[in-house]
Parts: structure tokens; C-alpha cells; sequence
């Protein structure tokens, strides 16, 4: 039981950097970043800063609470399925869809938000 709890305690943790990331994203005034070493774009490439800002601070609410809920059902995954491989498979799956989908939201956001310039 111990170690369920620190397992919970450890997942909440984690997933709460993001939410925590999230709401700091909400109420930035410059534009924010994925972290992922693209540097964001100024505030006049894009066409609404508030609006970036807002969908990628929601994004990452999402992909927090999405987290805590993979590891919770990994948890009980295995506690409830004899087979560890199956449920590292399915918990894999369900993390490399949260990242796939806040990399396709982020191309698509780059896509609508970001000023275009044909000259």
C-alpha cells in the first residue's frame, strides 16, 4: 500500500509541473514556447498573442490532467492485468498519443497563428 501511495503521490507531482506550466502560459504576456528548443515566435509574427498563449497554456492543463489519469490507470493496470507487458504496451501507446497530439496541435497553431509573410 505504501508504495501505491508514493506511486500517486510521484504521478500527481509530475502531472502538476505541467498544469503549473500551463497556467504560467495563460497569463504570460510574451509568447510562450513547447520547450522543446524552438524558440517561440515574436510577439509580431503572430497574429494574436493572447489567443497563442492561451491554446498552448491549455494544451498543457490538458496534458497534465491526461498524464496523471495514463499513470493512475497504468497503476491499476497492473495491479488488474497479469500481463506487465500488455499494460506497458497500452501505457506507451497512451503517452506517445498525448505527446503526438500536442505536436500536431502545435504544428497546426503555428499553421493559424503565425503571420505569414509573402513579400
Amino acid at each position: 500500500m505504501t508504495g501505491t501511495i508514493i506511486y500517486l503521490v510521484i504521478s500527481f507531482l509530475v502531472s502538476l509541473v505541467f498544469v503549473i506550466l500551463g497556467i504560467r502560459q495563460v497569463h504570460s504576456k510574451e509568447p510562450v514556447g513547447i520547450n522543446t528548443g524552438e524558440k517561440p515566435p515574436k510577439a509580431e509574427e503572430l497574429i494574436s498573442v493572447t489567443e497563442w498563449n492561451h491554446k498552448y497554456g491549455r494544451n498543457f492543463i490538458v496534458y497534465g490532467c491526461l498524464l496523471f489519469l495514463t499513470l493512475v490507470l497504468f497503476g491499476i493496470s497492473q495491479i488488474m492485468i497479469d500481463n506487465t507487458k500488455l499494460s506497458l504496451i497500452l501505457f506507451a501507446v497512451a503517452i506517445i498519443g498525448e505527446i503526438a497530439w500536442l505536436e500536431i496541435d502545435h504544428i497546426l497553431l503555428k499553421k493559424k497563428l503565425i503571420i505569414n509573410d509573402v513579400a
